[in-house]
C-alpha cells in the first residue's frame, strides 16, 4: 500500500505543476517548442502543435519540403497576446537556402496561435509582406 502511494505521489506531483500554469506561459512553451521542433527538422513534433484535422497534411508537405530547403534560423521575433485571450499572432523570422544553391532568403512569418481544448494550436501561417531592404521608402525632397 505504501509503496502504491509512493508511486501515486511521484507521479502525481509533476503532473500537478503544469495546473496552475497561465496561458500565456503555456502560450509561450508551446511556441517555443514548435519553433525548436520545425528549425531542427522534427516534424511530428511540431505537429503536435497543429490542429489535428491539418495534421497529416502539415507532416507529408513539411517532409517534402526539407527534401528541397535547408533552414538556417527560424525564430520568434514578436508575439501578440493579449492576457486571457484564446488567439495570439506569433511572428517568426526564417532564413532558407536550397541544397543546390547558397543564396539564403529571408522570410518574415505570421502565425495565428489558438487557444485549444487540449492546449495552444499554431492554425494558420502566412508570410508577411514587407518591402525589400534596397527599396527604402525615401522621399526626393529628404535629400534636397
Amino acid at each position: 500500500m505504501r509503496a502504491a502511494a509512493r508511486w501515486l505521489l511521484a507521479f502525481a506531483l509533476p503532473c500537478a505543476c503544469g495546473l496552475g500554469t497561465t496561458p500565456a506561459a503555456q502560450l509561450k512553451e508551446s511556441v517555443e517548442d514548435y519553433v525548436r521542433s520545425i528549425r531542427w527538422g522534427h516534424i511530428e513534433r511540431a505537429a503536435n502543435y497543429v490542429p489535428e484535422a491539418l495534421r497529416a497534411q502539415f507532416i507529408r508537405q513539411k517532409r517534402l519540403a526539407q527534401t528541397q530547403v535547408t533552414i538556417h534560423e527560424y525564430d520568434v521575433r514578436a508575439v501578440e497576446y493579449v492576457q486571457g485571450a484564446p488567439r495570439a499572432r506569433v511572428i517568426i523570422a526564417a532564413v532558407w537556402s536550397r541544397p543546390a544553391d547558397p543564396v539564403t532568403h529571408q522570410q518574415l512569418l505570421a502565425q495565428e496561435w489558438r487557444l485549444a481544448g487540449r492546449g495552444w494550436e499554431m492554425a494558420r501561417q502566412q508570410e508577411v509582406q514587407q518591402l525589400p531592404a534596397h527599396l527604402d521608402v525615401v522621399h526626393p525632397g529628404d535629400a534636397l
